[in-house]
């Protein structure tokens, strides 16, 4: 019985309703996604969710799914099971869902090697790689410091064991459970040989870099992600369960580059970290936001002296919109009435407020580029710059870099300018 396997696919009871097939759907679908699920079957389980999917929602209730619930329903059931008409449309349904699920699998799999290609998967490898020898620190700190203070100061310090190892014994069971592959919990996708590669790759093209003039486009192009804002849905599940959907139309604009264009491109990266991580680190200023931003601006100045250098265009003027610079003019502006200036000697010291000034910034910033979108209208997130041609037909469109949610208005557009 076919619609039955469906149901059992997606481990629920014949006559399930479409809500219940929903939730199925989408708690086996992020079990049995690839991304998630390295076993060899994981490609064509997700398949058959996907299939199972498509069936019962788009196809079982307007057939089969009509007689629930009537009388005589077994009966129905069966007998519509016998005709030729069912059988056509149960082979043209599959199919169809076969059709969608290959197309959904496809879309994952794009969208999976567009974020390994951007460097986010390296990153967050490094990022939890680091979290856990972290961990590992802390472990020992709250596995020694009893007995080391109850030896070396005083005996009642035995009783911290009651209250340290409890948290001592979550992360050693945490480390039981990863010990194969606690240090490298996945691969990195930009190994040695993958960079040596992107370096001396060359492609046969006949169009011109859009970056460096007279340069054939011999590199991959540069991939600039644009969306759409479509819809906005708010769920609710009552006191503190709330959701919101952003659902976006998402763009990949292509530009082409050389590869000249490429290793400047490339270059710039490691100058804004340097020069952001030098000022936090030797910079003799009281204030670590200011040696970030100190840190920031020189980074730009450096970045520029090497495009211009070298004959070069920005890969990531696309950021620099109007909406965009009069938010860092507002926000730096916000900072420098918590800071106290001193120039004899040079310093920047933090007054009062400035933590919750850098907090009301990461959150309310998003509120801000509501309100200049407002203001300005669409030409808000108009480069000052003048970008791609097709980039520019984009954004008339209504395309934007990013969406403006709390926190992420604030830390993408610095992610991107950093790393391209």
């Amino acid at each position: 019985m076919v619609v039955k396997n469906y149901f059992q696919i997606l481990q629920l009871t014949e006559g399930a309703s479409q809500d219940e097939i929903r939730q199925a759907y989408r708690r086996l679908a992020k079990e049995f996604h690839p991304d998630v699920n390295k076993s060899p079957d994981a490609h064509q389980k997700f398949c058959e969710i996907s299939e199972a999917y498509e069936f019962l929602i788009n196809y079982w209730p307007r057939h089969v799914g009509q007689y629930s619930g009537t009388p005589g329903y077994e009966q129905k059931y069966r007998e519509h099971q016998t005709t030729d008409a069912y059988e056509q449309f149960t082979r043209e349904a599959q199919e169809r869902a076969k059709k969608q699920a290959r197309m959904r699998y496809e879309k994952f799999r794009r969208q999976h090697e567009a974020f390994q290609e951007s460097g986010l998967n390296d990153l967050a490898l490094i990022f939890t790689i680091l979290m856990r020898i972290f961990s590992l620190v802390l472990f020992l700190f709250l596995f020694l410091t009893p007995l080391v203070l109850t030896f070396a100061a005083d005996w009642t310090w035995i009783f911290a064991i009651f209250f340290m190892w409890p948290f001592a014994a979550g992360i050693a069971w945490y480390y039981h459970d990863n010990r194969k592959n606690y240090f490298k919990p996945w691969n990195f996708y930009y190994t040695a040989a993958r960079i040596r590669q992107l370096f001396k790759e060359r492609h046969e093209a006949t169009e011109y870099c859009y970056y460096c003039r007279d340069k054939i486009a011999d590199s991959r192009p540069y991939r600039l992600e644009l969306l759409k804002l479509k819809d906005v849905k708010l769920a609710t599940g009552g006191f503190r369960q709330h959701n919101v959907n952003y659902i976006n139309q998402d763009l990949s604009v292509m530009i082409p580059r050389s590869q000249k264009a490429f290793i400047i491109h490339s270059i710039t990266i490691p100058v804004k970290i340097l020069s952001i991580a030098g000022c936090m680190f030797f910079l003799t200023v009281s204030s670590f936001t200011w040696r970030f931003i100190i840190g920031a601006i020189l980074g730009a100045i450096l970045t520029r002296i090497i495009l211009t250098f070298s004959g070069t265009r920005s890969n990531v003027s696309y950021l620099f919109s109007y909406s965009q610079i009069i938010r860092i003019i507002v926000w730096i502006g916000a900072i420098a009435l918590v800071t106290q200036f001193y120039f004899e000697p040079f310093n920047l010291a933090p007054a009062e407020g400035i933590q919750f000034a850098i907090f009301a910034i990461i959150i309310f910033d998003s509120f801000l580029m509501q309100l200049l979108s407002m203001i300005l209208g669409k030409s808000s997130s108009y480069p000052v710059i003048r970008q791609h041609p097709e980039v520019e037909a984009r954004i008339r469109e209504g395309y934007i870099v990013y969406n403006d949610i709390p926190v992420i208005s604030f830390f993408y557009p610095l992610f991107r300018w950093i790393f391209g």
